[in-house]
């Protein structure tokens, strides 16, 4: 779903992205209302999608709009696209699909949420690159029974069961060792510290074929998500993660011999827009301007967005929109008024700087 509003030539282009495509509502039980139904407040909108990221389209298509009621004729085209695809990593049916088609522009916005609770947007010119894997276990079943003669290697052993659930622990501590490494030594001046993590979101264990206790877990998988520093390569993360888990799978005689599988998921990079580029300021003064003379805050992007991929067709930008990070992904999510209204009017300033007007506009 794209739109231009045509320039009448001479200027810059600028581009307004977003997301139509939102995360499954979760327990409906934690909700104080239908998730897909909005519930406007006096000071914010409440709903599935209000943060993450329905408010930041809905401040993109009114910034199109006073500026067409307010006569503005800009000098170079306004962009705005609404894809799918974001929130499951398939950038090739949403944005790179439409910047394919030609809907592409000089510079960018992305309009997802950039904001906390009780303050306007921040300017986010730099997102952590994220990582999905998995790591598989084999181990060796056996009875209930027995567990006490496997677990103590002064007595079977190894030789009679492997419980899988008991090796992935040698795993688990080898990355969050890892993590708390990231933390003391892996800092950004625009992330909180220990915000770059490894963490183990789904695992499944369980003896072959059946879900019951009374075996030995002979197979076993953990799903990992991990956000890691913008300055460093996905291919660099990854050969330190592997390289960190085998070494101390090492230690363990059946890890040694029966070292874990790794399944690489969703590799998605990190993007830095230079401190230098001019969409900075532009977006800077427009903030202020739309604020009462007060900048912006800068901050680094609590995920990951479809910068990355613009990136890949040579389009720069940042991000800037209304909504509070916290509540994405989350029951009872919001985004503030204020911040539909902030971002709707930066948005139209932006454009007005950076597309530049006709003459008499």
């Amino acid at each position: 779903m794209c739109g231009v509003v045509a320039g009448a030539g001479g200027g810059r282009s600028l581009l307004l992205n977003g997301h139509v495509d939102v995360v499954p509502e979760g327990r409906l039980d934690r909700w104080r209302g239908n998730p897909f139904q909005a519930v406007v407040t006096d000071d914010k909108v409440v709903g599935r999608g209000a943060t993450d990221m329905k408010g930041g389209l809905i401040a993109a298509a009114y910034a199109a709009v006073a500026l067409r009621r307010a006569g503005v004729r800009l000098a170079g085209d306004l962009v705005l696209q609404g894809v799918v695809g974001e929130e499951v990593g398939d950038h090739e049916a949403g944005t790179t699909a439409v910047l394919e088609a030609g809907f592409t522009a000089d510079a960018a916005i992305v309009c997802e949420p950039s904001g906390q609770a009780g303050t306007l947007p921040a300017s986010v010119p730099v997102t952590p690159g994220l990582l999905w894997f998995s790591i598989s276990l084999e181990g060796k079943t056996a009875h209930s029974g027995l567990r006490g003669m496997t677990v103590h290697p002064t007595l079977e052993g190894d030789a009679l069961g492997v419980n899988t659930v008991d090796k992935f622990w040698t795993v688990y501590q080898a990355l969050r060792a890892l993590e708390d490494e990231w933390a003391r030594h892996n800092r950004h001046p625009l992330f909180p510290p220990g915000y770059f993590n490894l963490l183990p979101g789904v695992l499944r264990a369980n003896p072959s074929g059946i879900l019951v206790p009374f075996f030995l877990a002979d197979e076993l998988t953990v799903e990992y998500c991990v956000y890691h520093h913008p300055d460093r390569s996905n291919e660099e993360v990854i050969a330190e993660i592997e390289g960190r888990v085998l070494a101390a799978c090492a230690a363990d005689p059946w890890l040694r011999e029966h070292p874990p599988v790794f399944e690489w998921k969703l590799l998605w990079p990190p993007y830095s827009l230079p401190d230098d580029a001019p969409l900075n300021a532009v977006v800077a003064g427009a903030h202020a301007a739309a604020a009462g003379g007060v900048a912006p805050q800068r901050a680094g992007f609590m995920g990951v967005c479809d910068l990355t991929w613009m990136d890949r067709k040579g389009l720069g930008g940042l991000v800037y929109g209304p909504g509070v990070g916290f509540t994405a992904h989350a029951e009872n999510e919001y985004v503030e008024i204020a911040q539909l209204v902030q971002s709707a009017k930066t948005y139209a300033l932006t454009a007005i700087d950076w597309c530049g007007l006709t003459d008499g506009a």
